[in-house]
Parts: C-alpha cells; structure tokens; sequence
C-alpha cells in the first residue's frame, strides 16, 4: 500500500511481513543493529505507515458495509414484491422454468406483556462497569478489585 516515509531494506522488510503476516517478526526485529535513535525512528515510521494504511482499510470496510447494506435493503424489496405478486395472483404455489415460489409456515414468539412472562425465560446479563469503578477506586478501596498503573508507549 502507500506509504508515507520511504524506508531502508531492512525496515521495508518488516512492514512487508506486517503486512502480509509472515512469520518470524521478532527474529527479524532482533537482528536490527542500528542506533538507538535511528532504530525508534525507523520503528515509527514503520507504525505510521501502517497505521496509514489501516485507516484506509477502516474506510474501504464501512464503504463496503454500507454497499452491503443497500444491495440487502434491495433484496427485501424484492422479495416484498413477489411476496405481494403471489399474493395477489391468489395461488399458493408458482412454478416456473428456474424457481418455485410457495407459502411455507413459520411461527414466532410475539411478547404481549414481559412482565408476565416467567422468570426461567428470561436472561439476564451481569456487566462491571470498569470506568465507574475506577473512579471510585481512586478515593476508596473495593473488595476485589484495585487499580494499577500502567505505561503506554506514545510516538508523537
């Protein structure tokens, strides 16, 4: 894909094998004897390529979901339509060179009222909020949880 730092061999290398996830990163990150500086700076350029390059493959994924999404808003049309044509042509089944179309039974569940309903159908799902907790965590101590310190990497 595009880049937006041209690299040496070695570095294009590594974005290469990110790229195509090959095999064998670490080994190939450790055999990398440059400086210190030249090294982080190469790494980053690596990242920043890439990352460059995730947003345009984040932006390609909606654009297909939403082509997805029409073409299946299309089919619900369509199959509305022969839905409302065998209906009205007042048979129950159409045969034709390539398809049979037909009513077939189905049933579902409609709810009235939840409130009836028993108590062994219904799920329920437990969730932490772990923002909240945190907050609290900072003034207070909470039986089973703590917080802890964490470093992230920053590349400005």
């Amino acid at each position: 894909m595009a880049s937006l730092y041209q690299l040496n061999n070695a570095y294009a290398q590594l974005q290469q094998m990110i790229e195509e996830g090959q095999e064998g990163l670490e080994d190939t990150l450790a055999s990398i004897t440059d400086a210190v500086e030249e090294k982080l700076e190469a790494y980053a350029m690596v990242i920043k390529n890439i990352e460059s390059d995730v947003e345009g493959i984040k932006s390609e994924e909606k654009r297909l979901a939403d082509r997805r999404r029409v073409m299946e808003n299309g089919i619900t049309r369509m199959k509305q339509a022969i839905a409302e044509t065998l209906g009205n042509s007042g048979q129950d089944k159409v045969k034709t060179e390539k398809f049979t179309f037909s009513w077939r039974k189905s049933s579902a569940v409609h709810i009235h009222d939840e409130k009836l309903i028993p108590k062994e159908y219904i799920k329920v799902t437990t969730t932490i909020s772990r923002q909240e907790l945190a907050k609290r965590l900072k003034n207070e101590t909470i039986p089973g949880a703590e917080l802890i310190e964490n470093r992230s990497l920053s590349i400005r």
